[in-house]
């Protein structure tokens, strides 16, 4: 009897144990999805101002190069 009782007792905190976890992990997927797209966001943000400054910083030193071609040939 005593290890039946042992049984029944770990079956029903297994399940309550369950239901708690159902009930707590929907906000807290919810909020860990909602943290990884921020974060995706910001890594875009960032990504795309690196490429704006790359993309300046090239067109910045061919415009300097041409000009000082263009003076040599004068």
């Amino acid at each position: 009897m005593r290890f039946a009782a042992g049984l029944t007792l770990t079956g029903i905190l297994g399940f309550l144990l369950l239901e708690v976890l159902k009930m707590v992990m929907v906000p807290v997927t919810a909020w860990i999805i909602g943290f990884l797209a921020l974060v995706l966001k910001i890594a875009l943000v960032v990504l795309g101002l690196a490429m704006a400054a790359v993309v300046i910083g090239v067109a910045v030193f061919l415009y300097r190069r041409f000009r000082k071609k263009a003076e040599a040939e004068i």
